[in-house]
């Protein structure tokens, strides 16, 4: 997990994520991952699915908190820009994913 934790503070430092659904949702960047709480409303967890398959993107659903990950209050969901960081999170999902 430690790992993970890392690799998001990379991609949030260099301004390498899309933070929050509003965002997300109309974001025209390439997003290569995203991340969601599984604490997130069932109507979040659509979006998520929605916007992975548009931007043909892997999709996570985590069992630990985003807001735990980030240290950011009420996030629930992230895209990940960064091709790079992209693929080293998903190499060690096991940590932080449902399934």
């Amino acid at each position: 997990m430690n790992k993970v934790i890392s690799y998001l503070g990379f991609a949030i430092k260099s301004n390498n994520v899309i933070l929050g659904q509003g965002k997300l949702k109309h974001c025209e960047k390439d997003v290569h991952l995203i991340l969601v709480c599984s604490s997130a409303t069932p109507n979040l967890k659509a979006l998520a699915h929605n916007v992975a398959n548009k931007k043909h993107c892997p999709l996570i659903e985590t069992k630990i908190p985003l807001e735990n990950l980030t240290n950011k209050p009420g996030i629930k969901i992230i895209g990940v820009l960064e091709p790079n960081l992209s693929k080293a999170i998903l190499l060690n999902k096991e940590s932080i994913s449902i399934g």
